[in-house]
């Protein structure tokens, strides 16, 4: 029990480091999650090259680096995007999903596949093994949602039919995404084969149809439970003429405490189910949160569940950063990060490009958003992750994967401003072009 005042101050340090940097890359219109990584960043290193803060803090590097599970940072960090995944669940209703159109399917399915392709091309080099290259692969095909959404926000442009195409098409890249992440990380197991992968990709399969039959039924129960309610209230109006006019859109009998407490339940109880299929644990996490989402007025559990996201996230993008220490750093992966900077880059801005094109948008729609697709962020950081945990990704590896989602989070903000704009700037002179040529006429 000694060590726990320890932990105690370890953490106040590490989410006060985190809540400065993290604010500080907010006010210049970046992820703060580029902060938080920071803040895990500087905190090792400065234990590895600071004996005196070391001390202070009574943190032992090689406890940290030692290949367990037990470590509270680690377990911390797991936690954290647990609950990341299940707060994006919650945002993607089954709904909105049988909604998107063509258009959007086309860039979600271009944008998973070009970057897969491009990162499997990694086993051309001699020292990326075939797992390595998938785990690449998957690192590429994510898109970060939170990024591209931030930016369009910041431009006030929410309501433009190529924000809207581009959320639409985030919502089948997340399922697709973590479907085929469950079957890589079968696919890396150290007794894989043919057999055990096609298995794995059935069970990935099985539970993700099983999930959407369940989550429709779900919606179709809610659907009805929402209609009783409504003619309860009415009745309930035309016998009290003192009833409250809202009395129908009032949240069912579940408080929101109870309700949060339900929520962390099955968030976990799905993880389990997920893991212990040979799944990932945040996939059972994403299919919770969608779950709930079809509940949100009779199970109103979204505020205080973010709350709690909000105190955990952090957790994950720290321990993210304090696997960044410099001194295991070698120079010489500069060469190995290039190539998947540029990968990355080139192949999620076609595949919005050319997914756009076969919607028939013009080009500067098309290149909105295919320069929206180009940030990595949390996604690429989980495959980061997973890869060197499994031992399947060196530390070079790892370490250009995070630099990648970093860099590309980072260049994301400026280019799609630049692109927004350029868009913007010809429609209006399109538009006066129309104008001045119908006054001509006339």
């Amino acid at each position: 029990m000694e060590d726990i005042p320890a932990i105690i101050l370890q953490i106040f340090v590490l989410l006060l480091l985190s809540k400065i940097l993290g604010s500080l890359f907010e006010r210049v219109k970046l992820p703060k999650l580029i902060g938080e990584i920071l803040a895990g960043a500087v905190f090792i290193n400065m234990i590895i090259f600071v004996p005196e803060f070391s001390t202070l803090m009574k943190f032992s590097i090689e406890g940290f680096n030692s290949d367990t599970t037990e470590n509270f940072f680690h377990i911390m960090g797991e936690l954290g995007i647990v609950f990341l995944l299940f707060a994006v669940g919650l945002e993607t209703k089954f709904s909105d999903m049988m909604k998107v159109g063509k258009t959007a399917s086309y860039i979600a399915v271009f944008g998973i596949a070009i970057p897969f392709v491009g990162g499997m091309l990694f086993i051309l080099k001699d020292s990326i093994d075939f797992n390595a290259a998938l785990l690449i692969g998957a690192a590429l095909f994510g898109t970060s949602t939170a990024v591209g959404v931030e930016c369009l926000r910041n431009m006030e442009a929410m309501n433009t039919h190529e924000a809207k195409l581009i959320v639409s098409a985030t919502i089948i890249d997340d399922i697709l995404c973590l479907a085929l992440l469950g079957v890589i990380i079968g696919a890396i197991k150290p007794n894989a084969n043919t057999t055990t992968i096609i298995i794995n990709a059935a069970i990935v399969a099985a539970f993700v149809i099983f999930m959407f039959v369940f989550i429709s039924r779900v919606k179709r129960v809610s659907s009805r439970r929402r209609k009783r309610h409504q003619r309860s209230a009415v009745r309930e109006r035309v016998d009290d003429s003192n009833s409250p006019a809202c009395a129908c859109e009032e949240p069912g009998p579940m408080g929101e405490l109870s309700s949060v407490g339900l929520a962390i339940m099955v968030c976990f109880g799905l993880s389990a189910v997920a893991v212990n299929i040979g799944l990932a644990a945040i996939i059972g996490a994403f299919f919770a949160g969608m779950i709930f989402a079809e509940f949100k007025l009779t199970i109103p559990c979204e505020h205080n569940f973010n709350i709690i996201t909000y105190f955990m996230l952090p957790f994950f993008f720290i321990w993210v950063g304090m696997e960044l220490q410099m001194d295991r750093i070698d120079p010489g992966i500069l060469p190995l990060f290039s190539l998947i900077m540029a990968v990355a880059i080139a192949t999620k801005y076609v595949a919005g490009y050319i997914g756009s094109k076969m919607g028939k948008l013009p080009n500067d729609s098309a290149h909105l958003i295919g320069v929206s697709f180009i940030p990595r962020g949390e996604v690429g950081i989980i495959v980061a992750t997973i890869g060197l945990s499994t031992a399947v990704f060196t530390y070079d590896m790892f370490t250009s994967i995070i630099l990648m989602a970093l860099v590309t989070s980072i260049l994301a903000p400026p280019l799609m401003t630049h692109a927004y704009k350029r868009m913007e700037k010809n429609r209006t002179v399109a538009i006066e072009k129309l104008l001045t040529d119908e006054e001509a006429n006339q």
